[in-house]
C-alpha cells in the first residue's frame, strides 16, 4: 500500500488518500447498522435480567416501531460519523523536506528544522526524532511504512535510518529515587507512571516534553518506564 507522496521539494509520508474518505464513508453506515440492529432485538435484551442497561432498552421497547427504527439508526449514524471524525484527526502524516521534518496527529503539529536533528528510527510503533545531544526532540505513534519514511528521509538528504533507537542499550528500568536523574525528573516520572496506567495519551506526552526539557529520556515498554541522560548542553 503506497504511503509516499511529492509535494514539490517535499515529501509526505502518510495513509493513502482514499483512507480518510473510506473513514468517513464506512463507521457512519456501520454505526448506522449497530443502532438499528440493537433496537431490533431491544425487546429481547428486556428479558435478560444480567443485561446492563435495562432501563434503557425498555424505553426504547415501549416506543412505536418507526420511532424505535429511525431514532436507533439515526443515533447509530451519528456515532459512527462522530468516532469517523476522531479516527481520520488521529491518522498520522510526517513531512520530510531538505529543512525540517513535520509531524501532524490529532492535536499534535510539529516541524524540527533539519539542523536540530540528528536521528530519526521507529521503535515500538513510535517514531522519534533525536537531537545532537541525543536528545530527544519528538516522539509519536507510528503505523505507516517504515520503508516509505526511511526512503523519505534518504531522498532527501538525511541518510540512512537507525534500526531502532541507537542508545537503546543506555536505558535504565526507572525506580522511585533512582540515582542519577536531574532534581524533579523522580516526581515526573511518578506523575507519569499513573498516566502510563490509565494510558492517558496527553498526559504522556506533555510529561515526556517535560522531561525532554530537563534532558531526561524516557521510554515505555508494556507499563514500565525506561529512561537515559541526554548529553549536556555545552556553556
Amino acid at each position: 500500500m503506497p504511503t509516499e507522496h511529492l509535494h514539490g521539494d517535499r515529501t509526505v509520508v502518510a495513509d493513502p488518500a482514499w483512507v480518510g474518505p473510506a473513514v468517513l464513508a464506512a463507521l457512519p453506515l456501520v454505526g448506522a447498522g449497530l443502532g438499528w440492529g440493537l433496537v431490533l432485538i431491544a425487546e429481547w435484551i428486556t428479558g435478560l435480567a444480567w443485561f446492563p442497561f435495562q432501563g434503557l432498552f425498555e424505553l426504547v421497547a415501549d416506543l412505536p416501531r418507526t420511532v424505535q427504527i429511525v431514532g436507533g439508526t439515526a443515533l447509530g449514524l451519528v456515532a459512527g460519523l462522530v468516532l469517523a471524525l476522531w479516527v481520520v484527526s488521529e491518522m498520522l502524516a510526517v513531512t520530510v523536506g531538505r529543512d525540517a521534518v513535520g509531524l501532524k496527529r490529532g492535536d499534535l503539529d510539529e516541524t524540527v528544522p533539519r539542523a536540530d536533528i540528528a536521528a530519526v528510527f521507529v521503535e515500538d510503533k513510535r517514531l522519534v526524532v533525536l537531537g545532537h545531544r541525543r536528545q530527544e526532540l519528538a516522539q509519536v505513534p507510528f503505523d505507516l511504512d517504515r520503508e516509505a519514511l526511511a526512503a523519505a528521509l534518504r531522498r532527501h538528504g538525511y541518510g540512512p535510518m537507525p534500526d531502532g533507537d541507537p542508545y537503546r542499550g543506555e536505558l535504565k528500568r526507572w525506580v522511585p529515587g533512582a540515582d542519577g536523574l536531574p532534581p524533579g525528573a523522580d516526581a515526573l516520572l511518578k506523575a507519569r507512571e499513573r498516566a502510563l496506567e490509565k494510558s492517558n495519551e496527553g498526559d504522556l506526552r506533555e510529561l515526556r516534553e517535560e522531561l525532554a526539557a530537563i534532558d531526561v529520556v524516557v521510554r515505555d515498554r508494556g507499563k514500565k518506564q525506561y529512561w537515559r541522560l541526554a548529553d549536556p548542553a555545552r556553556p
